[in-house]
């Protein structure tokens, strides 16, 4: 099969571990903003496109589409899947399928309020959270919640317009400096509602990141749990596989309940010895590679389900191995 991959950006390593699986893959197609990103060097073919929210971006993909034959897009950027998945019929009706999950699941991982709802109804434990600035001053006053808090979007990714408050005075300015800020961002055209800032319990501890695959019928086959000992840029720089026991009923929980399709990355948080549930991002992320080199191929499990070999799939790892990312150097391709 011919795979397009979008927003290749650094992910060489992802790019790599897919042309490796030569029985499934006949052609890995990349395409990017800059002719510069890292991933191109290692794809069979490589194409400069416009910025997702460019008008023209949709249909400069279904033209590589059609000109690479292709036969399944995953994308690698969260601001992405939403442009995707509402084009979904374009690319279909030329017979492409999107491996990324619906749009009630993006909207449940990009929303951090809606991620917060899911984990309660769910009953996993998460960080209080607020989009009414009021209330968290009343819980404040009513001590069912303390400093430090963390002011930050509803929408988003990284640590964008993310602020640490310690008084009502703070946070006030904050959930304001928040507001008004977004309001001129990117982000504003992914705001479904005027309450656009939340205020969440600051949780100090180790982080955790785990790797949730569900085949494209969204049927859970089974998950990896890391500890991760350093960021660099937003992402997991080194990480200890752990034992699933840790993370075992809310990774099923999370599988079997929310429907997604492929990898989903989640962050963790530990707090007394209880695992707090902070985010959700149904792509592969930044910690995939300590899944795949400790033995869990969420790659191999991917193109299985694309070929309709479910039955196939098979998920387990090693635990308390630990894996570090460096750096490379590779030619870009040419402008």
């Amino acid at each position: 099969m011919n795979l397009l991959f979008t927003c290749v950006g650094r992910r060489k390593y992802l790019i790599d571990y897919f042309k490796c699986e030569s029985d499934f893959v006949n052609k890995v197609v990349g395409a990017d903003m800059s002719l510069t990103a890292p991933a191109l060097h290692s794809c069979d073919e490589s194409y400069q496109v416009p910025s997702i929210y460019d008008s023209g971006y949709i249909d400069e993909i279904l033209s590589i589409c059609k000109k690479e034959r292709i036969n399944f897009i995953i994308s690698l950027n969260d601001m992405e899947l939403p442009i995707l998945i509402d084009n979904q019929e374009r690319f279909s009706d030329i017979g492409v399928s999107l491996a990324l999950s619906n749009e009630k699941v993006i909207n449940i991982c990009s929303d951090k309020y809606m991620t917060y709802e899911f984990g309660l109804k769910m009953g996993i434990p998460v960080p209080k959270t607020y989009i009414e600035l009021g209330q968290a001053i009343v819980d404040i006053d009513n001590k069912c919640i303390k400093f430090p808090l963390i002011v930050k979007p509803r929408w988003g990714s990284a640590s964008f317009g993310l602020y640490i408050v310690n008084t009502i005075g703070e946070l006030e300015e904050s959930y304001r400096q928040c507001h008004s800020n977004l309001s001129t961002s990117y982000l504003s055209q992914f705001k479904k509602s005027h309450q656009d800032v939340i205020i969440q319990e600051f949780i100090e501890g180790s982080e955790y990141g785990v790797d949730i695959f569900n085949d494209l019928k969204s049927t859970y086959h089974g998950f990896v749990a890391k500890k991760k000992l350093s960021m660099r840029s937003g992402e997991t720089d080194k990480a200890t596989t752990v034992s699933p026991r840790l993370f075992l009923d809310s990774a099923t929980k999370i599988g079997k309940n929310l429907g997604h399709i492929g990898n989903l990355d989640c962050d963790f948080m530990e707090r007394d010895g209880e695992m707090l549930l902070l985010e959700l991002n149904p792509r592969f992320g930044g910690g995939y590679p300590f899944s795949h080199e400790a033995g869990a191929n969420f790659v191999k499990c991917l193109l299985l389900s694309m070929c309709d070999r479910d039955d196939e799939i098979s998920i387990n790892y090693s635990s308390d191995l630990t894996f570090s990312k460096c750096d490379t150097i590779v030619p870009a391709t040419q402008l």
